[in-house]
């Protein structure tokens, strides 16, 4: 179980921020400039109530197998996650070791706030390319009988890439396809 610890404070975009949309369907996603570099947002409704959703994140490393884009998840503490993220051939996959913090907001919604961490238990192995620029939010409200399950994120993808928007998108998409195939549910609207 991911345990409560404290507030981060992270450079996430301010309200106020433009977003820039890359994609309206199945999910939303866009994105924004902040003095910390680029933020993308990935938005979708998933058809299951938000306590099986907060429940399955909580647990995220027991659903690692319903999931396509990620190939692996190691609890390495309560709050840290080793997460290996498959990118397709011949692009090198990804990883990041992050520690998150779960917070509950007056309205309900659970956020998960995560970011970089180094751990003796995932040291990097040069087999992947290693996320060391990075950190962002999950977000699960209520929305009717289902969850708007939001996912802002701030990395570096580092390697060489083709088309950098191209994998915000696929980024944004896969994020909440894996969620949605994780809990049980599926995506039923932007």
């Amino acid at each position: 179980m991911i345990v409560v610890l404290s507030t981060l404070a992270l450079a996430l975009p301010a309200p106020t921020s433009t977003w820039e949309p890359l994609a309206k369907s199945p999910v939303a996603i866009e994105c924004t400039d902040t003095p910390a570099g680029p933020y993308c947002r990935s938005t979708g409704v998933v058809s299951v109530p938000v306590d099986t959703a907060v429940q399955t994140f909580r647990a995220l490393d027991a659903h690692v197998a319903k999931m396509a884009s990620i190939t692996k998840i190691a609890r390495l503490e309560p709050d840290v996650l080793h997460v290996v993220m498959d990118y397709p051939f011949p692009t090198t996959d990804r990883d990041y070791v992050a520690r998150f913090t779960e917070t509950t907001e007056a309205d309900g919604t659970v956020a998960f706030t995560w970011t970089p961490t180094t751990h003796p238990k995932a040291p990097d192995n040069g087999q992947t390319i290693r996320l060391g620029r990075l950190d962002g939010q999950w977000r699960f409200a209520a929305d009717g009988s289902n969850t708007r399950v939001t996912y802002v994120w701030h990395a570096d993808p580092g390697g060489s890439l083709p088309d950098v928007g191209v994998v915000r998108k696929k980024a944004g998409l896969f994020a909440i396809t894996d969620i949605a195939s994780a809990t049980g549910g599926r995506i039923v609207s932007p």
